[in-house]
């Protein structure tokens, strides 16, 4: 299927692994399957795994998925919140990095992922306008992404009109988190023209993932970014182009 290549199609595999390497090569196996552009991993602060030991993955194991995403012309993306493995993930080579939550004020660790020059998407779904305003001012110069999300399932709260309203006041890439659990939401994202539109994925078991509510489930992944791809055909480029005359010669218009 022809793409027009406008949006950036993220799926975020997130902590839904369960600490599993069997289930996060399976994650990645399929994913490089589809048309998705990118996948990311995250990686939570270290205190974060001193209460969850269960969901720690071997290095090793990061650098073989971050090598075979690559090999199969996928970016790979971390959300990190653990300034001490940075360095470990460039020797790596990924792609992008994603700024969880509350990180937005991070400025240590900011500082040190826009040394990177990767590219960076910031969630801004607990950011206040003015906390926003100050980082986009202190951080705009480098490739920053405003990541909009709503940290809800409630449909209400998804205000995606906040993707076109952002891009306009601050002239700055503007990304789409979906936590909804609607998945009309995501297609409805795109007449809003984000940069890129990040989706949690989840396995078929029936078990409790970390973003299990609003997670599209693995097999459906490939049907979810195919639908995505057609509508942004039909969204096309904004230009007015004149049709051509052939197509209604055939209805025999009178």
């Amino acid at each position: 299927m022809c793409k027009i290549n406008l949006v950036m199609y993220i799926a975020e595999i997130g902590l839904n692994h369960l600490g599993s390497t069997e289930r996060l090569k399976k994650y990645i196996n399929y994913l490089i399957s589809t048309n998705v552009d990118g996948i990311t991993i995250q990686i939570r602060e270290k205190s974060y795994y001193e209460k969850n030991k269960d969901l720690i993955i071997n290095s090793d194991v990061y650098s073989e998925i971050i090598d075979r995403t690559k090999k199969n012309n996928k970016k790979f993306g971390v959300a990190i919140a653990d300034i001490d493995m940075i360095e470990f993930f460039e020797s790596n080579n990924v792609d992008f990095y994603k700024v969880i939550r509350n990180d937005i004020n991070n400025k240590k660790l900011i500082d040190r992922l826009v040394l990177t020059k990767k590219k960076l998407i910031v969630s801004t779904g607990t950011s206040s306008d003015n906390e926003l305003q100050n980082f986009i001012s202190n951080y705009s110069m480098h490739n920053i992404t405003i990541n909009h999300t709503q940290l809800s399932n409630n449909i209400d709260d998804c205000n995606l009109k906040a993707i076109s309203n952002l891009k306009q006041k601050y002239n700055i890439d503007v990304s789409y988190g979906s936590h909804s659990q609607d998945i009309t939401v995501l297609y409805m994202s795109l007449c809003f023209e984000p940069s890129d539109i990040l989706f949690y994925v989840k396995d078929n078991e029936n078990l409790k993932f970390p973003d299990n509510d609003h997670a599209v489930s693995i097999n459906n992944v490939g049907e979810v970014v195919e639908n995505l791809i057609y509508l942004e055909r039909a969204i096309g480029t904004g230009k007015k182009e004149k049709m051509e005359i052939k197509i209604w010669e055939k209805r025999q218009l009178y």
